[in-house]
């Protein structure tokens, strides 16, 4: 009767501690994370991927589970990314659903997290581009807490609300746009959150901070922040100066475009529009911005002019 009783014992044990494991998932999944659908298929299509479940039929406004990762497809079945779902989920530029631990300090994903870097002691900042992160003045730190390498918690005060501000242009931003659209729509989202300071100089002006928070700055400002998420979404983008004033050269299609955004009454079209005039010397097919007035031949290295300003 004793081993018996130790039996049933051991059963009923066995079947509460199931139960509570069964108890304990189902919260789990109520409380914790999204609801799902447990099996199906991604396919790729022109539009960004689908699910196809089980049945036939494709997710549509639905979460999904596919080897243990969450994503989420909206209401015509494709795959949402860098966007916060209808029912208030992060999904990152992967459609990965970001954590809520993730998500603290308003954390992002972008395609360019995995990019290689190396950090300079002498200089103090990580280098992501030797070409143009050598520029007297950067803000890669702040680069590289979005991208998951600084843990946010190291930032200072003012790169924390940088990071912050950086995160919520991000999230939703369509990196499968061409290079021309990514420039113009980095050139946008400064012009239209921040005026030139015509008032006195002061150190402050010189800050991204002072750019995506406060609103207002001067030339330095600008070209800083331009050149932040300009990188920050793909873009090689460097610095150029002559002492008195400072804008960026960006990289579209493999070509730098000069681009300022610290003058009014202008476009990124402006700026982005190309011009293309033979060289009179050698014949080779030269490309100006609609701002250049002139630039050595990319062949024979004469200087020509832009043919729009003659």
């Amino acid at each position: 009767m004793i081993g018996f009783d130790m039996m049933i014992t051991k059963e009923v044990l066995f079947m509460k501690k199931r139960k509570l494991w069964s108890l304990m998932i189902l919260c789990l999944m109520v409380f914790g994370c999204p609801m799902s659908v447990l099996a199906g298929t991604f396919e790729e299509t022109s539009s960004g991927w689908r699910y196809r479940k089980d049945d036939g039929n494709y997710a549509r406004s639905e979460w999904v589970l596919d080897q243990g990762v969450y994503y989420y497809l909206d209401g015509n079945g494709i795959m949402m990314v860098n966007t916060t779902t209808p029912d208030g989920y992060l999904v990152g530029g992967d459609g990965r659903w970001v954590t809520e631990k993730q998500v603290l300090g308003g954390y992002v994903r972008t395609p360019y997290d995995n990019r290689p870097y190396f950090y300079d002691p002498k200089w103090q900042t990580f280098i992501f581009d030797e070409t143009t992160d050598y520029a007297g003045v950067n803000d890669t730190l702040v680069m590289s807490a979005v991208r998951g390498i600084t843990p946010v918690s190291e930032l200072s005060d003012k790169n924390r609300a940088v990071y912050e501000e950086v995160c919520k242009f991000l999230t939703g931003f369509d990196y499968g746009g061409s290079d021309y659209e990514k420039a113009k729509t980095v050139y946008e989202e400064i012009t239209g959150r921040a005026v030139y300071h015509e008032g006195k100089y002061v150190q402050e002006d010189d800050e991204v901070h002072s750019i995506l928070v406060a609103g207002t700055g001067k030339c330095v400002g600008f070209a800083r922040t331009y050149k932040l998420l300009a990188n920050l979404v793909g873009l090689k983008c460097g610095i150029r100066e002559d002492g008195a004033h400072m804008w960026n050269a960006v990289y579209v299609d493999g070509e730098d475009m000069v681009i300022d955004a610290s003058t009014v009454m202008t476009s990124a079209d402006f700026y982005l529009g190309r011009q293309k005039a033979a060289c009179p010397y050698c014949g080779h097919k030269n490309t100006f911005g609609n701002r250049e007035t002139g630039r050595p031949c990319a062949n024979c290295g004469i200087q020509i002019q832009n043919p729009k300003y003659n």
